[in-house]
Parts: C-alpha cells; structure tokens; sequence
C-alpha cells in the first residue's frame, strides 16, 4: 500500500507527462491548418486573377515560401500547505494547483511574383513538356488544350490556315473545337500517341521534339522521325507537332500542323472573358469523330453573382461582385466534374509555371503573428 505522502507523487507525475501529450496534438493541428490555409490561398488567388482580367485589371501573384512555427509549451503546478504535518496533525489535506499552455508563434514570409521571374513565368507561353507531362497523368487532352492552346496551325493533307481558340471567331473556333474533339476521342479509344520524337544520329541517341499522332513513331524509318524533328525545329518549344495521318485510326478526319500554346496570362484573360464578354458555346463533334465522353460549352464555368452563393467551395469578391467555380455548369451536373477537373488543371498549371519561390530575388514580406 502507498503511503499518504507518497499519493501527493501521482499528480506530480501527471503533470510531467501532461506537456508530452499536448505537443503532439498541437503540432498536428498545426501542420494541417497552415496546409489548408496555403491551399486556399492559392486557391482563391487564382479566383481572384480570373475575375481582375474580366475587369481588364492588371494581374498579380504571391506565393507563400516559408512558414517558421516555434511552440512553447508549458506546465505549471505549485502546493499549498504543509504535506508531512498535515498528515501527522490531521489537518485538511493539501492543495496542488495544476496548469499548462501551450502556444504557437509562425512566420510566414510572402513573395511578390515580380520583374524578370513575373515576365518568364506569367507571360512566357507554355512549353510543350507541360502538356506531355499533364497529358500522361491521365487528363484528357480535352481540357488541357483547350486551356492552354491559343489555336492550330494547319499545314498538310490539303489544308492550310490558322484556327484560334477564341469564340468571336466563331467558325475558327468550331473548327479548332472539333479537331480537339477529335484527339479527344482518339485519347478515349487509345489510339493518340503523345510523346517525343526519339532517332538516332549517328551512334548517339536523340530525344526530340513532343509529337501528338494517331499512329506509334517507333513504327516509323529513322529517316521519317529525322524529319518529324527538322520540321519541329522550325517552331519554338511553345509549338507541338500534330499529325493524324491517313490510314491509322481516326484517319478519316486527318489534319497535320502545329498547336501553339497561350501562356499563363492569356490562360486567365481567356477564362475570364469566358465570363460574360466572350462566351463559348456548343460545338457538336465532326460527323467522323467516334465516341467522347462529355462536351461542356464552356472549358472553365466560372460564376459571377451579386452575392456569395451558398454551394461554392472557393470564393472570391472582386468588383462588388462575386467569383466562384460553378459546380453544375448550363445547369448540367453532367459537367460537374470536367469543371473541377479543369480547375485543378489550372492549379496544377499555376504550381508548373511558379519556379522555386524559395530561390526568387524578389523583396519578402514577412507577417509575424
């Protein structure tokens, strides 16, 4: 049997393991919180460009490099009283006051995106490895070309001329529409072929140019991937290679060129003009394109509403309006999950284009909480 003073050890003891069992739980608030935060502030930053550019507004970007948390946590007792004397002389037992704390204090430091980083990054057009690179993730070509393509340049099997993504013109748009429908089927039926133009010159081995064809480029000569790859030369990197050849699957509506790609801020202006300004609308696919999953009008449904809706996950207010991704785009839960789709499409876009913020020499603000 414990002896009575020995009781008084029990709370002391407590007391000790008490900080060890708050810490980690804080910790674990913590991490998530600031995680979820950083998210959302990516997030909504996005949100927030889309509706500057419907307003003609300069676009500006922040990022959030470095978060430093210290913890202090702290446990606290004291007695009151006399303990051996008040067992011996039967006074009233004694009074031990416990306590603990514990508290946070981060530093978050915020980089404007600016100057030399914000004209490669933000105004530099896309390099044709960000398709490929999101193309193979499983992403339908769908809706990260008509994101990111500015439109496609036609040159072969009889045809010529420039088709832009951009709906007031409305027949070029159709068109570009329906060729990307087009790759999209093939994509469906696995039968597009996304990759890079690899040869031999001489006894050394030469991974080229990205090319988007309907037929495998190993079945081709050395010969014919050689000029593949002159013919790309001929094009900056923010230009992919098209060729879907007759006689391989999907033939029947053949097209060969080039798809030159927008960068990030004309990405932006296009959704955000998309609005209202310069809607897209329904394009039917080409009577011999197979089978697509779904055809939304619009590449990217953002809502714009006098109030905050009370269904949107992302919010921003710009202009005394308010700016959401729609979750049913034309009313059509059909499209719900090619809008999501295209927005993470856009966030991911967003983190490709963004370099190591940590390495940026651009003037910090740092918010010490």
């Amino acid at each position: 049997m414990l002896k009575r003073p020995t009781l008084w050890i029990i709370p002391l003891l407590f007391l000790s393991s008490l900080g060890g069992c708050v810490s980690p739980i804080a910790m674990h608030r913590a991490v998530l919180e600031y995680d979820r935060t950083v998210s959302r502030v990516e997030t909504e930053l996005l949100l927030l460009n889309i509706a500057r550019v419907r307003h003609y507004h300069p676009v500006h970007f922040t990022a959030v490099s470095h978060i430093a948390a210290t913890f202090d946590f702290r446990v606290t007792s004291s007695v009151l009283g006399f303990p051996f004397e008040a067992f011996s002389s039967g006074v009233p037992p004694l009074r031990l006051m416990l306590g603990s704390s514990a508290a946070e204090n981060p530093t978050i430091s915020i980089i404007p995106i600016q100057g030399e980083e914000f004209t490669q990054r933000i105004l530099t057009p896309m390099d044709e490895t960000k398709f490929e690179f999101l193309a193979h993730q499983g992403i339908d070509p769908a809706i990260i070309l008509r994101l990111i393509a500015r439109g496609i340049i036609l040159d072969g099997y009889d045809e010529s001329g420039f088709l832009l993504n951009q709906p007031h013109l409305e027949e070029e748009y159709r068109e570009f529409r329906r060729r990307i429908l087009h790759l999209s089927s093939l994509n469906l039926s696995r039968q597009l072929h996304i990759g890079a133009i690899r040869f031999m010159n001489g006894p050394e081995p030469v991974i080229g140019r990205i090319a988007i064809t309907n037929y495998s480029l190993p079945a081709l000569s050395e010969e014919e991937r050689r000029s593949m790859q002159e013919k790309a030369q001929h094009y900056p990197r923010n230009f992919i290679l098209v060729d879907i050849r007759p006689g391989a699957p999907g033939g029947d509506y053949p097209f060969h060129g080039v798809i030159k790609l927008r960068n990030f801020k004309a990405i932006l202006g296009f959704i955000g003009r998309g609005i209202a300004e310069e809607p897209e609308f329904h394009v039917d696919k080409d009577p011999r394109t197979g089978q697509v999953l779904v055809n939304p009008p619009k590449t990217l449904a953002i809502r714009e509403t006098l109030s905050p809706p009370d269904d949107a996950v992302f919010l921003v207010q710009e202009q005394g309006l308010w700016y959401s991704v729609d979750p049913a785009p034309e009313g059509e839960k059909r499209f719900s999950k090619w809008n999501r789709e295209a927005f993470d499409v856009l966030y991911q876009l967003f983190q490709m284009t963004v370099t190591d913020v940590t390495r940026v020499p651009a003037p910090t603000i740092t918010i010490a909480k």
